[in-house]
């Protein structure tokens, strides 16, 4: 069962889910959004809140194809996204989302020095994160989820399939 609802074209057209404004020219000094705000219908009491998100991605290309799909996703909230392992630790102890989806291979802080701070620091108990990589084998599985991963993907695994897991993580 997918929890995503992607409607081709984006949200027009009577399309369930939730549209995001985030200000993309509004950036705190290391380079992260400022933010995100939910806009449309709000949800009802009583109904879970959406998954918060944060996508740590060197690549702009992979980072803004996820960002889209998080955006697409009616049970996500995108709250923050970073270029690079230092600027993702700082958002991620900021925003505290309930997910992060982090590539594994940065320059500088790296995917599992990302893991490694984030368990050292306690910044963010409650936050599950996601390895999303291009490079993944037995070994870099291991390694990623012994830092405290709590799956490991290829970045060949379609967007909705990623956010997909993402909700499943949280869920249970």
């Amino acid at each position: 069962m997918n929890d995503c609802i992607f409607a081709a074209g984006g949200f027009g057209g009577g399309a369930v889910g939730r549209r995001l404004s985030v200000d993309r020219t509004a950036r705190e000094p290391d380079g992260t959004l400022a933010g995100a705000t939910a806009t449309g219908p709000p949800t009802a009491p009583g109904a879970p809140h959406p998954t918060t998100v944060v996508v740590v991605d060197d690549s702009r290309v992979f980072r803004r194809g996820m960002v889209r799909a998080v955006e697409m996703c009616a049970d996500m909230l995108l709250v923050g996204e970073a270029d690079g392992g230092e600027a993702g630790v700082e958002a991620i102890g900021r925003l505290r989302p309930d997910v992060v989806l982090l590539d594994l291979r940065m320059p500088g802080l790296d995917g599992i020095g990302v893991l490694e701070r984030l368990r050292e620091s306690s910044a963010s108990p409650g936050t599950r994160c996601v390895i999303v990589s291009a490079t993944l084998d037995e070994d870099v599985e291991r390694d990623a989820l012994a830092a405290g991963a709590a799956a490991c993907l290829s970045k060949a695994t379609s967007r909705a399939d990623i956010c997909a897991e993402a909700l499943r993580l949280v869920r249970r």
